[in-house]
């Protein structure tokens, strides 16, 4: 009896590195919260007000689904850190494992740098998109690289030219009202 329950166990552990992919954060302390207060170049209180998407079509379709959104516009209720006046920043979370979901009027604690440099890299036809964080460009310390969409592309230069742009991810943006927003608080 007992081997068969084995042999699937086996199975599944043998097959579940292959398959899953999950974000590893570190644990957050008052320690850690001064080291990111220092590292990041914004640090804010907010809610997502706007779902961002160059399609408007998709972007209205997304908006419709409120299961949360990786690119909003975030309306600043308190800076931490950062440029005090700003009342409006764009939040780009990323592509892959860690990234942030955000739904609408959730206010949440970012930590995040500002993106300082767009780039838009051509991807051949038959070309796979990396969902992987693209290197630096050289030169920018905080730059992200737009693949194979010009469209796109255009559309977040027009963002960058009216609102900042800051990135973040699961691992730098918390949730208000849980024990690590509330070290950020305090």
């Amino acid at each position: 009896m007992m081997r068969y329950f084995i042999l699937p166990m086996r199975i599944a552990l043998l097959c579940l590195p292959q398959v899953m992919n999950a974000c590893v954060c570190d644990g957050i302390d008052e320690a850690r919260v001064k080291r990111l207060i220092e590292k990041y170049d914004y640090v804010f209180i907010g809610s997502a007000i706007e779902v961002l998407h160059f399609d408007k079509s998709l972007r209205t379709l997304i908006s419709n689904e409120g299961d949360g959104y990786s690119n909003v516009l975030f309306k600043v209720d308190s800076m931490i850190k950062g440029e005090p006046n700003l009342k409006q920043i764009v939040i780009q979370a990323g592509d892959g494992s860690c990234t942030q979901w955000f739904r609408l009027g959730e206010k949440f604690v970012i930590v995040g740098n500002r993106i300082d440099k767009l780039n838009w890299s051509r991807v051949k036809k038959g070309d796979f998109q990396s969902l992987e964080e693209q290197p630096p460009i050289p030169g920018y310390n905080h730059s992200t690289q737009i693949e194979g969409n010009r469209k796109a592309y255009r559309y977040w230069k027009r963002l960058a030219k009216r609102h900042t742009i800051v990135t973040t991810d699961m691992c730098t943006s918390f949730r208000v009202g849980t024990e690590y927003a509330d070290l950020f608080l305090r």
